[in-house]
C-alpha cells in the first residue's frame, strides 16, 4: 500500500497513522509544504492523507500552495483514491468535493466528545464507531457536508464533525491520530490559541486528558483498517 501525507507545518504529524503505516511495511511518503516540495503522481498513491494546520482554509496569499493543493485532491478524488482529511485537511478535501468550508463561530480545543451518526454509518457499510468518543480538538474553522456525503459525526459546539463520501473518502474535523507528543508540540507552538472560552480548555486540562490517546488511536487503526480492505478490492 502506497500511503502519501500532505503535512502543512512540521509539528502537526500523521501520529498513529505512521505507526500503522511503518508496522504493516507500507511505503509512507510526504509532500512538506512548509519545505521545497514536489506532488507525487496520482498512480503512485493508494491512501492520500491530508494533516491539519493552523492557517485557514482560505490563506491563499500567505500559503500560494493551498490551490495546488485542493487541486491534487481534486484528482485523487477523480481517480478514485482513497483519502483521510483531518482538520485543515477535512477542510481542504470539502473545497475538493465542491462543498464549503467555513469559518466557525468559535475555537474548540481540547477533550469533548463527538456523537457518531451510526445509523448513517451502518447504510454505508462503516459500523466501526462507537456511539460516542471523547476526541482531541484544536479549531475554529468547519464545513458544510458536501452534496454527496454523508454526515457521521457532531459535537456539541459544531455539528459537522466528520464525513464519509463514496465509501472511500472520509474527513474528520477532529484529531484521532495524535500522540502525546504532538499534543506538547501543538501547545508549545499554538499556546496563544488557549483563551478562556467554553469549548477551550486549558494547558493543564488537556494534558490531563492524554489517557484518552489509546481510545482514539484506535478508533483511527480501525479506520484505517477499513480503507485498506476497500484500497484491496
Amino acid at each position: 500500500m502506497q500511503i502519501h501525507c500532505f503535512q502543512h507545518v512540521p509539528f502537526e504529524k500523521p501520529g498513529v497513522i505512521a505507526n500503522w503505516a511503518i508496522k504493516n511495511n507500507f511505503n509512507l511518503t510526504y509532500t512538506k509544504f512548509y519545505e521545497e516540495y514536489t506532488l507525487p503522481k496520482i498512480d503512485e498513491v493508494d491512501l492520500l492523507v491530508v494533516m491539519g494546520g493552523p492557517m485557514s482554509f482560505d490563506d491563499y496569499e500567505v500559503y500560494t500552495w493551498l490551490k495546488a493543493e485542493i487541486e491534487y485532491i481534486n484528482k485523487a478524488i477523480r481517480a478514485n483514491k482513497a483519502i483521510i482529511g483531518i482538520c485543515l485537511g477535512a477542510q481542504l478535501v470539502v473545497q475538493a468535493l465542491g462543498g464549503k468550508p467555513l469559518h466557525g463561530h468559535c475555537k474548540e480545543i481540547g477533550w469533548f466528545p463527538v456523537q457518531f451518526n451510526n445509523q448513517e454509518l451502518k447504510k454505508v457499510g462503516w459500523d466501526i464507531f462507537p456511539d460516542e468518543l471523547n476526541v482531541f480538538h484544536w479549531h475554529g474553522d468547519t464545513f458544510e457536508i458536501p452534496g454527496d456525503s454523508v454526515h457521521i459525526a457532531q459535537s456539541e459546539a459544531f455539528y459537522n464533525q466528520a464525513y464519509i463520501c463514496k465509501d472511500r473518502i472520509i474527513g474528520f474535523q477532529f484529531h484521532l491520530e495524535v500522540k502525546q507528543d504532538i499534543i506538547n508540540e501543538l501547545l508549545i507552538n499554538c499556546r496563544a490559541e488557549l483563551r478562556k472560552d467554553k469549548y477551550v480548555q486549558s494547558e493543564n486540562e488537556i494534558l490531563a486528558g492524554i489517557n484518552n490517546i489509546t481510545a482514539t488511536n484506535k478508533l483511527m487503526i480501525d479506520v484505517l483498517e477499513k480503507l485498506r480492505t476497500i484500497v484491496s478490492k
